[in-house]
């Protein structure tokens, strides 16, 4: 692990020297399964770990009763039809969790029958959730240390297009203690720049290998272990479904640093809240992140009783969800719909549906990753009262990993590394710095990295909301969200990286189809906040960007360019009206005659020399008319 010089410090707030030595890029977020956290840092013999049990999840039909006459109608359901399933625990709406023995030959036969069983209204097996990591190599290193934190820094066209403007907002709040902000991920680890800002989570893996923590499952507090997956644990055979990882994430401390570092400090990297609270909920081991396991954990952030497990001192308003399914073998997105033609994911659907309905019925966010695989948004992003976010580059476009669709609603800058790929020489940025543990597999000592990903997206509107109710602890869920959308920037348009579509899928331009409203203004959503009935967003154009990068890029990528708008021509001034001459003073009549009196004698002057008094006036008023008619046309000295 490769150490750094000290980072030169953001603008604002004040400048920090680091107080660890170490700067550490963050590690093998390609492809990487969400990890998952525990409370031990030892790994049991994977030769010693107890038989694995299959988890179902079914709902009743009738969801009016209480869990006790619930459970009961479950196992009169579960008797009559002969199976060796026995009723686990509630996950809420008429949910349960059925415990199986680890038979998968029998599994599509036990579904079958769960499914024609008019008492249950869906059955499924638990499915998992894979954390929004990058699909690719290592995470870049920040080069550039005066660069650091510039997502949290002033949003600039020319230098900074993409940045949420988070130092403007700070000039009208910095945060406070409400709302509990939960971050649904790998758990926390210990970190001196964080540990004043964080809650006592809950760790709701049930599996206790896919935990690692000592063979406890599910526990009380959030510490993260590791979620290293090795090739040799793979190789057992007990790990199917499950994704290599030879180094842990540390995903969760890397949300929760975003969100909640100790800020103001002349130490480290700055949060988003300089108040806040972070309530970590580990939800994602070894193996990512269960269902089942996910659902308890956002009804248990949110404040709802879960089954077996303490009640949440701390209920959350906020929850960010760094996860996402990847895409089925034939490139299309797992849907959230709840009439999927595949059962599985359409009982998923419906069970991640009325979690949610339960979280927006309390006036809770939730927000989550698109996900990373440059494809289609993933689940639970997709779904229906989910807050989708993907992730830009500094500039603005989409970042090269980052999902797409109509499910997103906001786009914000989430790193966009070099990972040798194409384009990234041209157009890569340093990535989003924030907390980290250094440790290989196992905690060691605290850190900071620089990371991409739609993971590290989605906090910023987590934050982003969590400033609104600050400014305005009254605003509504609907009011939040509406702000969220009606001040953010509209998208870049980078007119050589053509629009992201199917087939322009890596660097492009985003739109409202593609990338949601726009790009998030965090200053612009605070003002929102302050006055929502009357706030009118500013008149604002769409930037264009053109360079020989970008231009580079778009033939590199094959991309279809955007035609750049001719330059509007400048208005033809009106020409100068000629003046209008002054009128010819009328003829003075000669008198009538008279009779001629004797001569005068001469007294001198000659006749004829003098102006008429009536034409040298006219001729005085034209020229001032002359005058003013040409400053009126814009012509002059300027």
């Amino acid at each position: 692990m490769k150490t750094l010089p000290a980072l030169t410090p953001p603008p604002r707030p004040v400048s920090r020297a680091f107080r660890l030595n170490q700067f550490v890029a963050a590690a093998t977020v390609a492809g990487v399964a969400v990890a998952g956290v525990g409370l031990a840092t030892r790994l049991e013999p994977v030769n010693s770990a107890p038989p694995l049990k299959t988890t179902l999840i079914v709902k009743l039909a009738d969801t009016t009763r209480d869990n006790a006459l619930q459970q009961a109608e479950l196992g009169r359901v579960l008797a009559d039809a002969g199976l060796p399933l026995k009723a686990d625990s509630p996950l809420g709406s008429g949910w349960w969790r059925v415990r199986a023995p680890a038979d998968a030959a029998r599994q599509a036969t036990w579904l079958a029958a769960l499914r024609a069983d008019r008492r249950l209204s869906h059955a499924m097996t638990d499915l998992r959730e894979q954390r929004a990591a990058v699909p690719t190599d290592t995470l870049f290193r920040a080069t550039d240390p005066a660069n650091a934190q510039w997502w949290l820094d002033d949003q600039n066209d020319t230098t900074n297009a993409g940045a949420a403007n988070f130092t403007k907002a700070w000039d009208t709040t910095k945060g406070s203690a409400s709302p509990v902000i939960a971050v649904l991920d790998s758990g926390i680890t210990s970190h001196a720049d964080l540990n004043a800002n964080v809650l006592a989570g809950y760790n709701f893996i049930s599996n206790p290998q896919y935990a690692n923590n000592g063979g406890t499952g599910r526990s009380a507090g959030a510490n993260d272990p590791g979620d290293a997956l090795t090739q040799a644990e793979f190789n057992t055979g007990q790990w199917d479904g499950c994704v290599v990882a030879p180094k842990s994430s540390w995903h969760g401390t890397l949300v929760a640093g975003q969100l909640g570092a100790v800020t103001n400090n002349a130490n480290g990297v700055a949060g988003m809240n300089w108040n806040a609270r972070i309530l970590p909920v580990r939800v994602s081991g070894k193996c990512g992140a269960s269902v089942a396991d996910m659902v308890d954990g956002m009804r248990w952030a949110a404040g709802l009783s879960v089954a077996g497990v303490p009640a949440n001192p701390n209920p959350a308003k906020v929850l960010v969800i760094g996860f996402a399914s990847v895409k089925k073998p034939d490139g299309t997105a797992v849907s959230c719909l709840v009439n999927d033609v595949d059962a599985n994911v359409a009982a998923a659907a419906r069970l991640y549906t009325d979690a949610i309905t339960e979280l927006r019925n309390l006036g809770v966010l939730v927000v989550a990753a698109a996900g990373n695989e440059s494809g289609p948004v993933g689940r639970p992003a997709n779904c229906a009262g989910v807050f989708g976010v993907t992730a830009a580059n500094r500039q603005g476009f989409k970042a090269t990993y980052a999902n797409f669709g109509p499910e997103v609603q906001l786009a914000v800058p989430g790193g966009d590394a070099n990972n040798r790929g194409t384009c990234d020489a041209d157009l890569a940025d340093t990535g989003v710095v924030s907390t980290i543990n250094t440790g290989t597999t196992g905690p060691s000592t605290a850190g900071y990295a620089a990371v991409s990903g739609t993971s590290f997206a989605a906090p910023q509107v987590a934050g982003t909301a969590a400033l609104m109710w600050s400014a305005n602890p009254a605003l509504t869920l609907a009011q939040v969200e509406a702000g969220l959308k009606g001040s953010a920037r509209p998208h870049v348009t980078a007119y050589a990286l053509g629009y992201c579509n199917t087939l322009n899928k890596n660097r492009c331009t985003l739109n409202g189809t593609t990338g949601g409203a726009g790009l998030v203004d965090a200053a612009e959503a605070v003002r929102y906040a302050l006055t929502p009935s009357t706030y009118t967003a500013p008149t604002r154009v769409t930037l264009g960007l053109q360079s020989s990068n970008l231009t580079r890029c778009g033939v590199a990528q094959g991309s279809t360019a955007i035609p750049v708008p001719a330059p509007t021509p400048a208005p033809t001034p009106a020409p100068t009206p000629a003046p209008t001459p002054a009128p010819t003073p009328a003829p003075t009549p000669a008198p009538s005659p008279a009779p001629t009196p004797a001569p005068s004698p001469a007294t001198g002057g000659g006749g004829g020399g003098a102006a008429s008094p009536v034409w040298v006036l006219s001729l005085l008023g034209a020229a001032a008319a002359l005058k003013r008619r040409r400053g009126a046309s814009g012509e002059g000295d300027e």
